[in-house]
């Protein structure tokens, strides 16, 4: 049977699928660690191959295949390391059965040649017109250097090479199909000879550190506390709050989230594996077995991708939360959408919306007159 098309809202900013968080490389730091603390080789092991931790490529076409095509809203692929999935080939089994556009988040991990040849001639796909590279390639330093030698220069020469494949590549972003970024760590630093080895080749930018380095915050939020309340040892616990997402995000096995420390969190702990066994013995029916597989666990999805009931109106709902304060930055940072509202008109985006803060005397003390004021603070007694 199949699945009914999902009804896109005009709002969906973001269109998020993690293929896999396997990884090739080690790195200190990694947006995929909800407290951004160097563990994510032990957080992330790669799985056992007896158990599955991805859906297949057919699944994967099945539950893509109900979004519209929409030429300036991409299905992001993304992971940890998206061209790992299914043996290094599955981008290009999946990109084979939907008709979207795409985007790919990569760190590069295998020859260009290789890499074509997995895209199965599905190139197309990941050539748009947009004001940015469709393959955003991340430099990691120490991982890259360790595993390559020479490790930028080897990054270049690698996306400068798909110019071979049908790829645009240009030192222009908005005339480019690739391009690399690196996050502005405070120990990540664009040296002389890096300028010497990219320019005039290929697009490089630094993308905002979001997290805390040492006891500094990085980044610009607009909600206080979001992201540092534990970090920087404002509380010892989080608050509660109300929270709903902007964005379809969708994990390894097809569960959908409503944020990226959901999301993350759960994986930490292995996934939902066995939930997803047993959802897909029941015919991926989530509203009638949620309770039975998640119980009253408050880090569960907000449906799963493949069920014939799941409506993106599901993600409008505001849902209880008491984990702020561990929110993870990509979501609470301010930021443009991709209609360009904060920077056209001065509207801030934040790809969760929240609501009633449960925040303390002692913590509202201080923030700044303007932040108390803020319609989604209620002010609370409660010691945290």
């Amino acid at each position: 049977m199949k699945l009914p098309m999902l009804d896109m809202p005009a709002s969906l900013n973001y269109i998020g699928v993690f293929l896999t968080l396997e990884c090739n490389l080690k790195c200190s730091y990694c947006i995929n660690d909800p407290l951004q603390a160097g563990h994510r080789e032990t957080l992330f092991p790669i799985p056992v191959k007896t158990e599955r931790h991805t859906m297949t490529p057919e699944q994967w076409i099945e539950g893509l295949s109900r979004i519209p095509f929409s030429p300036d809203l991409p299905i992001t692929l993304q992971g940890g390391e998206p061209m790992l999935y299914w043996g290094g080939k599955g981008v290009g089994l999946v990109l084979e059965g939907v008709p979207h556009y795409v985007d790919l988040l990569t760190n590069f991990p295998m020859k260009p040649d290789t890499l074509a040849r997995n895209l199965n001639g599905q190139q197309a796909k990941l050539q748009r017109n947009a004001p940015y590279p469709s393959i955003r390639v991340s430099w990691h330093a120490d991982e890259m250097n360790r595993v390559w030698g020479n490790g930028f220069e080897e990054l270049v020469n690698r996306c400068e090479a798909l110019a071979n494949h049908g790829f645009r590549v240009s030192p222009d972003k908005a005339e480019s199909d690739v391009g690399i970024y690196m996050v502005a760590h405070p120990s990540n630093v664009v040296t002389p000879e890096m300028e010497a080895v990219f320019k005039g080749r290929v697009p490089f930018e630094s993308k905002e550190f979001l997290g805390v380095d040492g006891d500094l915050l990085h980044g610009h939020y607009l909600y206080p506390y979001s992201t540092d309340l534990i970090a920087r040892g404002f509380s010892e616990q989080t608050l509660s709050c109300e929270c709903r997402t902007s964005e379809l995000l969708i994990d390894p096995l097809g569960f959908v989230w409503g944020c990226h420390y959901y999301l993350y969190e759960t994986w930490t702990h292995g996934g939902p594996v066995a939930q997803f066994y047993a959802l897909e013995a029941a015919g991926f029916k989530f509203a009638d077995t949620i309770d039975k597989l998640f119980g009253s666990r408050e880090l569960r999805p907000i449906g799963h991708i493949l069920d014939p009931e799941f409506r993106m109106t599901d993600l409008t709902v505001f849902r209880s939360c008491s984990e702020y304060g561990r929110c993870i930055g990509c979501d609470t940072k301010i930021k443009n959408n991709r209609f360009q509202s904060y920077y056209d008109q001065g509207v801030a985006h934040t790809s969760v919306e929240i609501r009633n803060i449960q925040m303390p005397q002692h913590l509202l003390a201080k923030l700044s007159p303007d932040e108390r004021t803020q319609p989604w603070l209620i002010a609370t007694e409660t010691v945290a």
